[in-house]
This record gives structure tokens, C-alpha cells and sequence, in this order.
């Protein structure tokens, strides 16, 4: 990998990580290598320098999406990142530009969809063994939320997974039945 490669590498990271604003990491990478601009060793580098210089930051914690297994890295851009960002942006070329503008479209419409459906699971402070469970949606400009105590951790594992893949349905029924019950 040349120069040229890992700088354009960053460029292109700097702009999509500014212009989708709560990309994950995944998301990123996945992004990247579907353009074949980045292989997978050109993007680690380019990324984990950016980390290192301070040009982009990421928290790490569990977002609720089920995105990924555990803990997720949401990234932002840096003032630093910014800057530099600004200066170089005009020197893109219209090709590369396009794409990138349309790469940063496609990842905020991913974040927007995958931050629309959240689910968490946390010990009870009551120390009974019971777990806390939080739901949330948003769907056609409609947000509906729920809390609620689990028995234990699997039957709290079972209903955040079928809640990530029936979401909104499972809204949908539940606010149907609250609507029929009022109609009675």
C-alpha cells in the first residue's frame, strides 16, 4: 500500500464518518470495502491512525441495535478532523466525490434504520435475579417505548432477539389491542 493509498484512505474515512454522523465502526468498514477503494489491511491502518491522531473519536458501548454482539464503536469526527477534512475536500475529484457523497448518504439511512429499533437488558437493582428490559421503536414518525422485568437473563435474551427481528409488528399488535380495548 502506497502513500497515496493510505492518504485517500483517510480522506475518504474522514468524509463519511463527518457526513453520517453515528456510524459504526462496522458500518464503516463494511462500507469501505464495498467500494473497493479500501482493502481490509489499507482500511485498519488508515482507521486506527485516524483514532491515534486524534482526527476521529469513537465511544464504545452497547447501542441497543443488535448490531453487533456486545459493545459497539460509534465514531465522530474531531475538530482536528474537520479542519483537515475542509482543506482537502476540494481537491477530490467529482468521480470520487460523488461516490462519497452517495456512500454517505446510503450510511446515514443505515444508521437512521438500525438506531430506530433498540433493545436493553440490565441486572435489577433489586437484586432478585430479575432483569429490567427496555424496548423502543420508531416507525413512520410513531415512537413507542415499554419497560419491564424479565425472570431471568434467558427469557431477557429471548425477547430482546425476537424484538430486533419483529419489532414492527410487535408495536403494531400491542397498540392495536390498546386501541380495541378503548373502543369496548
Amino acid at each position: 500500500m502506497s502513500q497515496s493509498e493510505i492518504s485517500d484512505g483517510k480522506i475518504h474515512i474522514l468524509y463519511l464518518v463527518k457526513n453520517a454522523p453515528g456510524v459504526s465502526y462496522q458500518m464503516l468498514m463494511d462500507k469501505c470495502l464495498e467500494s473497493l477503494y479500501l482493502d481490509f489491511f489499507t482500511f485498519s491502518r488508515c482507521y486506527d491512525e485516524l483514532i491515534a491522531g486524534n482526527l476521529i473519536d469513537k465511544q464504545v458501548h452497547d447501542t441497543g441495535t443488535a448490531e453487533v454482539v456486545g459493545n459497539n464503536e460509534t465514531l465522530v469526527i474531531t475538530k482536528g478532523g474537520e479542519a483537515i477534512l475542509e482543506d482537502v475536500e476540494g481537491t477530490l475529484n467529482l468521480k470520487t466525490l460523488g461516490y462519497l457523497k452517495k456512500a454517505a448518504n446510503e450510511l446515514m439511512e443505515n444508521v437512521l434504520e438500525t438506531n430506530a429499533v433498540k433493545a436493553f437488558a440490565s441486572l435489577s437493582p433489586e437484586g432478585d435475579g430479575t432483569y429490567i428490559v427496555e424496548l423502543s421503536t420508531i416507525k413512520d414518525g410513531r415512537s413507542f417505548m415499554t419497560r419491564f422485568k424479565a425472570d431471568n437473563k434467558e427469557t431477557a435474551d429471548k425477547i430482546l432477539d425476537n424484538w430486533h427481528r419483529n419489532s414492527s409488528s410487535l408495536s403494531d399488535a400491542f397498540l392495536d389491542e390498546l386501541l380495541k380495548s378503548s373502543e369496548r
